[in-house]
């Protein structure tokens, strides 16, 4: 890898979200040890993303990676979870995929994790015709002011394989600035299937930089459930998933915006062989002065191929702002493409309705708020419940 390219490559900016001055933010010496105690930040930050500390399976505390007794007790299924760096000095297949998906010259963000970042974040590997009976939980957290971290993440389902994978990423309060950039590889093998559920929960002076590539192949299966309810700064990611022959993709995305945060938040699909198909789900709820671009792109490389994109957008102050900006592209005749996009306001007979009920307005907003962000995503009852009870907060969160 040219080291000379990444190097030039600092000074190139994302094509979309504010650009940031990392040099404002100080970086901690990489840490990865076998952890004895969970980090009270980590530990208080945990429930604010629906996670327990006491399951925890991999915790990255700013540079400070660990890996708990819980993950050992993976081994059993011949599941292996460790922080990434340790993966790489000893396991060839992390050799082998690390820095394989994403470039590390394709931004500022991706050059510094690779130059910088001390290969912290977490390696899992699944092998063949494992169905792994419990969630897989992870945790990402700063827990100091004004510190940047860093997250490498590489993940390998292998073939007709099942995992089901749950990360966290927050601050416990009192934590106001900082960034955070996490890099993430997912390979889903022939057959395989990886359900993958991100729960953000940041604060105002946060601004985060997630870069997230993923391989599905012959057959496999990626479901991406993402939910973000938390102020902050800005947040911008284009996770980008490529499809081979008849491999299917279901990406939903839950944005509760607020304050004066800049969300700028999409996914993009390719289906690259026929019988691929991909569907780019989004449920947008902005209130106070926020900005939501919310962007999903299906592209279509064969014939034989489907996409669907929804967008739908609901406003709860005069001053947010919301850009849906789905994009279909078919190259081949035979695939079969559709969006729809709307945005609209909370109709005030539903607030009316619900209030000669019993209802106050405020559990009246929230009621209906939760109904618009639920979406029939094909997760697994486990999750689902927990995805639930998150969508309950952030319901509560979203109308103040």
């Amino acid at each position: 890898m040219n080291t000379s390219e990444i190097e030039k490559a600092l000074e190139k900016p994302a094509p979309y979200g504010p650009d940031i001055d990392l040099s404002k933010y100080k970086l901690e010496e990489a840490v990865v040890e076998e952890a004895r105690d969970i980090d009270p930040g980590v530990a208080s930050a945990a429930p604010r993303v629906g996670l327990e500390a006491g399951k925890l399976m991999y915790v990255q505390a700013n540079e400070r990676a660990l890996y708990t007794a819980m993950a050992k007790a993976l081994s059993k299924y011949g599941v292996l979870v460790l922080p990434t760096r340790e993966a790489l000095e000893k396991i060839p297949k992390a050799r082998e995929l690390s820095w394989r998906l994403v470039n590390p010259a394709r931004d500022k963000y991706t050059a510094a994790a690779y130059l910088y970042g001390g290969e912290v974040g977490y390696f899992i590997y699944v092998p063949p015709r494992t169905k792994v009976p419990v969630p897989v939980y992870t945790c990402l957290a700063i827990t100091t002011n004004n510190t940047i971290q860093f997250a490498h993440n590489v993940v390998y389902v292998d073939e007709e394989a099942e995992a089901n994978l749950v990360t966290g990423c927050a601050i416990p309060h009192g934590v106001k600035e900082g960034v955070h950039v996490g890099i993430s590889e997912f390979y889903v093998a022939r057959n395989a299937k990886l359900t993958f559920t991100m729960v953000h929960a940041w604060a105002d002076g946060l601004h985060v930089r997630p870069r997230t590539v993923v391989k599905v192949e012959e057959g496999g299966e990626y479901v991406n459930y993402y939910v973000t309810y938390s102020p902050v700064a800005s947040i911008q990611t284009y996770p980008v998933v490529y499809l081979e022959k008849n491999a299917k993709a279901y990406l939903a995305s839950i944005i509760a915006s607020s304050k004066t945060g800049v969300y700028d938040i999409g996914a993009s699909s390719i289906l690259e062989e026929p019988g691929a198909s991909a569907e780019n789900i989004s449920r947008v709820v902005a209130r106070d002065e926020s900005s939501v671009y919310a962007r999903a792109e299906i592209e279509a490389l064969e014939s034989n191929t489907k996409g669907h994109i929804e967008c739908l957008g609901l406003l709860l102050s005069p001053r947010a702002f919301i850009s849906s900006i789905p994009i279909i592209t078919s190259r081949k005749q035979g695939a079969v493409l559709s969006h729809e996009a709307a945005i609209g306001l909370i109709a005030q007979r539903e607030i009316d309705y619900l209030m000669s009920r019993g209802f106050t307005e405020d559990e009246a907003k929230a009621v209906l708020v939760r109904g618009f962000m639920n979406i029939d995503a094909p997760i697994p009852p486990t999750i689902k419940k927990q995805v639930d009870q998150i969508l309950d907060m952030v319901a509560k969160h979203a109308v103040g």
